[in-house]
C-alpha cells in the first residue's frame, strides 16, 4: 500500500464513523409523551420541582431566563425531569453553552425569584389530541424583571 491509498482509506474511515456516529436530533412526539408517562406509571419520584433555562444576556452579567413548574398530564402532576430529559426541555443538559443553560432544581420557580407564572398547554407534547400536557412558565430579563442570583445559580452559572 502506498501513502496514497492509507490517506483515502484513512478518509474513508472516518467519514463513516462520523456518519455512523450521527443521529437526527428531532424526537417524535411519541417519545416525549411516552417519557413523562413512563414517569407518572413507574411511581417514581421527581424531587425537582422545575426546570430553569437561563442564557447570558450581555457582557455586563445580566441574564436572560425562563422557568417552568406545575407540570401536568391529563390533570395528574408530572416531575419535570422527564421534560428536562427531552429536546425541547434541554435533552438532560446535553444542549448547555457557556452562553445558555438548562437545568432542574429543587426549588420552584416562585422560590428561585421569579414572578408570575402563566399556565401554558403544548400540544407539541400530546401523542394525541386527547391528551392534555401543560405546565407554568416564568421569565425574567434584564429591562423589566431582572433574574435573581438563586435562578442564575440554579441553572449552573
Amino acid at each position: 500500500m502506498n501513502l496514497n491509498q492509507m490517506n483515502r482509506l484513512l478518509i474513508i474511515m472516518i467519514v463513516s464513523i462520523f456518519l455512523g456516529n450521527c443521529q437526527s436530533k428531532e424526537q417524535s412526539r411519541e417519545d416525549i409523551s411516552s417519557l413523562v408517562i413512563n414517569n407518572l406509571l413507574n411511581g417514581v419520584a421527581d424531587r425537582n420541582k422545575s426546570l430553569v433555562v437561563m442564557e447570558v444576556a450581555d457582557l455586563g452579567g445580566s441574564f436572560t431566563g425562563s422557568c417552568y413548574d406545575t407540570f401536568q398530564l391529563n390533570g395528574g402532576n408530572v416531575g419535570p425531569t422527564a421534560y428536562f430529559n427531552t429536546p425541547p426541555g434541554g435533552a438532560g443538559g446535553l444542549l448547555n453553552t457557556n452562553i445558555k443553560k438548562y437545568a432542574v432544581s429543587t426549588s420552584s420557580c416562585s422560590d428561585l425569584g421569579f414572578a408570575s407564572g402563566t399556565n401554558f398547554g403544548s400540544s407539541s407534547q400530546r401523542p394525541n389530541p386527547d391528551d392534555v400536557f401543560t405546565f407554568k412558565m416564568f421569565t425574567c430579563d434584564p429591562n423589566n424583571n431582572p433574574c435573581a442570583r438563586s435562578a442564575i445559580t440554579a441553572a449552573g452559572f
